[in-house]
């Protein structure tokens, strides 16, 4: 089963390299790199207006549906897939598993007691986006060397998805996994999974320079190395505060809800959520329909 490109860094080009190193150029028009590079340059977008009531940006002439419509597929160029607690499902509790190895590496990195180590954690989440980003910013720790910790778990929770896999299938256009974990982590679930086989590339967060969701920094970056149009692209998130950013680009938006103490339900009017499921293979075979066979 051949794996997802690694790639985790690219001249802006619209190029990339492979596993192997070998640089591949992606199929962008002329007039969509114009947009990209003026995108990462400036750090705006042609679809940034003024904000909302609500204070998020409104975007212009997305791909997406009124809320509450279905989405039609072939709309949609790129899907883009969080992957922990999206792509499968809160009740594997594998995030549990990072979340206590988080904890630990906080408490023997600055000696502190469980309690203390995991309010720092959390405060650190809370500020920087990923416990990562505050420990780099206060502590000025290894990345590597700590998603190595963290991500050193039992993957077996997450069971063969065969419905998963189908819809997936079914669905036409590029599909890349947006992660704020690492690529080792990513390419194990897939695994298990059971649909590495559908993902063109992760973008993780050594791919984001440690630049974690939901700051608009990687969007743009994502963006840019993939060449895609922002418009004609799809996020699916257990984490509402990280579509905000898709959503002012102009992509249509899902939010994978499951109940978790982070997975707060925003309001039902918050527009920067365009559609709503528990199970995203559920969701995406309502698009695209079931595969009985």
């Amino acid at each position: 089963m051949s794996k997802p490109t690694r790639e985790s860094s690219s001249d802006g080009s619209g190029q990339a390299a492979d596993e192997s190193g070998k640089i591949v150029q992606a199929d962008v028009p002329d007039s969509m790199m114009s947009l990209l590079t003026a995108l990462r340059a400036t750090g705006g977008s042609d679809t940034d207006q003024a904000p909302s009531e609500s204070g998020v940006p409104k975007a212009a002439s997305p791909a997406r549906l009124p809320v509450g419509s279905s989405l039609d597929p072939d709309r949609i160029d790129v899907w883009l897939f969080d992957l922990d607690n999206t792509l499968y499902p809160a009740s594997c509790r594998l995030f549990e598993q990072i979340d206590r190895a988080m904890g630990r590496y906080v408490a023997d990195l600055l000696s502190l007691e469980p309690a203390e180590a995991r309010a720092l954690q959390k405060q650190y989440f809370r500020e920087h986006g990923t416990t990562l980003r505050g420990l780099m910013t206060h502590h000025d720790i290894d990345p590597h060397d700590y998603l190595s910790v963290v991500h050193d778990i039992d993957h077996t929770p997450v069971q063969p998805n065969p419905r998963l896999d189908a819809a997936l299938n079914r669905l036409p256009g590029r599909k890349l996994v947006f992660t704020n974990g690492s690529v080792p982590h990513a390419e194990a679930v897939l695994q298990r999974l059971g649909v590495t086989r559908h993902f063109e590339a992760i973008f993780d967060i050594v791919a984001s320079d440690f630049v974690p969701k939901p700051d608009p920094a990687p969007y743009r970056e994502l963006l840019v190395r993939y060449g895609i149009d922002p418009t004609r692209a799809f996020f699916a998130e257990d984490s509402a505060r990280n579509l905000v950013p898709a959503h002012a680009l102009g992509m249509a938006t899902l939010y994978v809800q499951h109940g978790a103490d982070w997975n707060v339900d925003p309001h039902e009017g918050a527009d920067y959520i365009h559609h709503r499921c528990e199970d995203l293979a559920d969701w995406l075979e309502g698009v695209v329909g079931a595969d009985r066979a």
